[in-house]
């Protein structure tokens, strides 16, 4: 039996003992030391989910250089803080307690007043094609120049209490509440509703992991989230900022008596929050800043150009459709084969391909992949980039040998799934057996 006929077997074999037989499954593979390549249904059009990112990062990396930093600047006078926002997606509380730090050593004593400069960013703060009900959940949350702590709330549950109850709510400066109705569950993709009923006040429904016990839920606002989380860590660092402080929309000045840059870790290290831990914003917010050399702005429109150039400059073909940054849109179309043309191109020609493989998952170690159990050949290792919708799961990667060193790239795109673990099933049974088979 030949490898396409080994990989119609499993799937088929799958397919009825796990009763999903109206889900769709795509796998493309290549070798790279004998150059063959065989696949089953690798050019149909899938919904490539979050696997979208792999070619967001290796855009980024192209247009960017691994040292790029994003910067969020400060200025203060006559009693009022103006904060002029550049995209950064790493910047949170302790970023703001440095700052607000720093700003009390060079004279900052009180405030009656904080101004917000948003201007950086242009457009809908939202990926192009994102659902409705997404939007309450981490996951969603909104894209702006000025970004605290991916403009999320994060709600901790005490493991001991039953039902679930909230133990603490993170940034500690924020006014996040949230009305809970929960079960225990451990599965460690739960499922939950999250509906938002102020701008950080939220309905809570379903399953929490007593593994992961906690939940991500996006503000209504990175702006006004940054100022209120500032505020907290000045009124912490000694600064005076009485109760209703005015917190406006305007510009940053020009010249100002105490002026503080905030400056991020480099591209390099912020990719691994895109492609390990798969975060959407920090991925939308590469493609909008790919779009800032055309329009000077954090532009979505400008990004998805650039990603078209870069697609040509690489000269392969891009997915059927390209609609945003992360792969939450559910406009987006990609085939296996498409995946898989530019895992191979990134290995033979990409100069920065190493710092972009080091911000892959690792199979059963980290990232997305951390929790994946299924056993492989020793010296055999997978670093791969997940996928995940409402009946999505898909993995596209390179398995690599002891000297880290890809040996072989796949993509495997699954869906229509009734069951998501049935997915991850079927995504160890493949790695399984390409290991086994096919590895030497």
């Amino acid at each position: 039996m030949g490898k396409r006929e080994r990989l119609i077997s499993l799937i088929d074999d799958w397919s009825r003992r796990s009763g999903e037989a109206g889900a769709r499954v795509g796998c493309d593979l290549f070798c790279f030391r004998t150059g063959k390549r065989w696949g089953v249904d690798a050019n149909k059009v899938f919904a490539p989910a979050s696997n979208q990112k792999l070619w967001t990062t290796l855009a980024a990396l192209d247009a960017l250089g691994p040292d790029y930093r994003w910067r969020t600047w400060f200025a203060a006078s006559s009693g009022c803080l103006y904060i002029r926002g550049g995209g950064d997606p790493s910047f949170d509380e302790a970023a703001a307690l440095r700052v607000a730090q720093e700003l009390k050593e060079r004279g900052l004593t009180r405030l009656h007043e904080v101004w917000l400069d948003d201007g950086l960013s242009s457009g809908h703060p939202w990926g192009k094609g994102w659902m409705w009900d997404d939007l309450a959940h981490g996951y969603g949350a909104p894209i702006h120049g000025l970004i605290m702590q991916g403009n999320r709330v994060t709600f901790h549950f005490d493991p001991a209490s039953d039902p679930p109850k909230i133990a603490r709510v993170s940034p500690r400066f924020c006014r996040g509440k949230a009305n809970a109705t929960l079960s225990w569950t451990e599965n460690p993709d739960p499922e939950v509703e999250i509906f938002r009923t102020g701008a950080e006040q939220f309905e809570i429904k379903g399953e929490v992991s007593r593994q992961e016990p906690e939940l991500e839920a996006a503000v209504a606002s990175g702006p006004e989230f940054f100022a209120e989380v500032m505020i907290g860590a000045l009124r912490e660092k000694g600064v005076i900022v009485p109760e209703g402080t005015r917190v406006i929309r305007g510009p940053f000045p020009e010249r100002a008596d105490i002026r503080v840059e905030r400056v991020s870790p480099t591209l390099a290290e912020v990719l691994h929050r895109v492609n390990k831990e798969s975060d959407n914003l920090t991925a939308e917010i590469l493609l909008r800043t790919m779009g800032m050399a055309g329009r000077g702005t954090l532009s979505e429109e400008e990004g998805l150009l650039r990603i078209v150039d870069w697609f040509r400059k690489q000269g392969l073909h891009p997915p059927g459709v390209f609609a945003d940054g992360s792969g939450l849109s559910g406009y987006n179309q990609a085939a296996p084969e498409s995946l898989l043309d530019t895992l191979i191109q990134a290995v033979r020609k990409d100069p920065l391909f190493r710092v972009w493989l080091d911000s892959l998952p690792r199979y059963g170690v980290d990232g997305t992949l951390k929790n994946r159990t299924a056993v492989l050949p020793e010296g055999v290792e997978v670093a791969a980039k997940t996928g995940s919708l409402a009946g999505v799961k898909n993995l596209s990667g390179y398995f690599l040998n002891s000297q880290g060193e890809p040996v072989l790239s796949f993509s495997f795109l699954i869906n229509g799934l009734l069951e998501e673990e049935n997915g991850e099933k079927l995504q160890d049974q493949l790695l399984q057996l390409t290991a086994k088979e096919w590895i030497k």
